[in-house]
């Protein structure tokens, strides 16, 4: 394994993600792991990463890219992710991307063009793949014993509430609403378990008085796999709650999954109201392998895949896979009719 240290280049500095991603690859490979500069629009939280890190503070991107860097780490509100990745992608740097890649056809091509022509390697941070209880079902999934797959049933509901709309997370034309932004995460899920999707069927309601400019209030999608099975999500914008979760039906065992207050995983195999097996996680102490972990997973993935010289484990197809997906889910409740992927 070529244990060369890797210099990174921070573009955006945001500390929750960038901050907890970097903290956690320096905890992994303190003698193998350098960040060498920091670039963000605003100055002083250029400069704060930066002293934190011991880098150099940049706040214009042609002086950031110039910096001898071996990977860019890239999270910022993802209507810039693919101008960013196509820069980047130039300079001859590879990339740590953070979901989702674009949120629209012109962002797409961008992104699909220099992948194809670049030389340089990229992550994408479909993080769903290492946080619990999604982890547990794929693993559950993927047991001999379990068999096939028939259903896969989830529920994603979001609370209502005041809203910054000066937020890009809350501009559709920035953040590509939640059925990209956020379900980004949950759709790579779908395929990542359950294989190739072929078709999609959804519908949707959404009221004059939604507080989110969002397109979807209330969303239902079903998919269909090329291996067989089908997956259905329901999305609810409007409620009082804040939760994910969803059964999923095997030809020998069914799971209970849950993400919330109260975040575990239940398989049943014999009986059929008692579970024979249970895992539980407490998602809101930061020591606890249900909480952050997740970052400390997705870095070692990265890591190890460079260090080792390996393809990359989640990479920009898998990105634009989930892209599309979503792009048929909305195409499907607008024209009122089955998309064939």
């Amino acid at each position: 394994m070529n244990r060369k240290p890797i210099r990174f280049g921070l573009y955006g500095c945001n500390p929750y993600r960038t901050g907890a991603l970097m903290d956690a690859s320096l905890e992994l490979y303190p003698d193998n792991v350098d960040v060498v500069a920091c670039l963000d629009i605003n100055r002083e939280v250029a400069d704060v990463m930066a002293e934190k890190y011991e880098a150099k503070a940049c706040y214009e991107e042609e002086v950031f890219l110039a910096h001898d860097m071996d990977v860019v780490l890239i999270s910022l509100p993802p209507y810039l992710h693919p101008d960013a990745f196509v820069a980047t992608c130039k300079a001859g740097k590879d990339v740590y991307l953070e979901k989702p890649v674009c949120i629209d056809q012109a962002g797409r091509k961008k992104v699909l063009e220099v992948a194809k022509s670049s030389k340089s390697q990229c992550y994408v941070g479909l993080s769903y793949r290492h946080i619990n209880p999604f982890l547990k079902v794929a693993e559950i999934m993927k047991r001999e014993d379990a068999g096939k797959l028939i259903g896969m049933y989830h529920h994603w509901i979001t609370k209502t509430g005041p809203v910054d709309h000066s937020n890009w997370r809350n501009k559709l034309e920035q953040s590509g609403g939640q059925l990209v932004f956020h379900c980004c995460h949950l759709l790579d899920f779908f395929k990542w378990t359950g294989g190739p999707i072929v078709s999609i069927t959804a519908t949707q309601y959404t009221s004059d008085k939604m507080p989110y400019p969002h397109e979807e209030q209330e969303l239902n999608a079903a998919f269909e796999f090329n291996n067989g099975g089908l997956a259905v999500l329901n999305l609810s914008q409007c409620t009082h709650r804040n939760v994910q979760f969803g059964t999923i039906n095997m030809e020998n065992l069914s799971i209970y999954y849950e993400w919330g207050k109260d975040t575990h995983v239940k398989v049943f195999k014999t009986r059929s109201r008692v579970p024979d097996e249970v895992y539980t996680w407490d998602v809101f102490d930061p020591n606890d392998e249900g909480g952050e972990a997740r970052n400390r997973r997705q870095v070692k993935e990265f890591l190890d895949a460079y260090f080792g010289d390996l393809p990359m484990p989640v990479g920009i197809n898998d990105a634009i896979a989930s892209f599309d997906i979503a792009m048929a889910v909305r195409e499907s409740y607008k024209s009122g009719r089955k998309v064939i992927l």
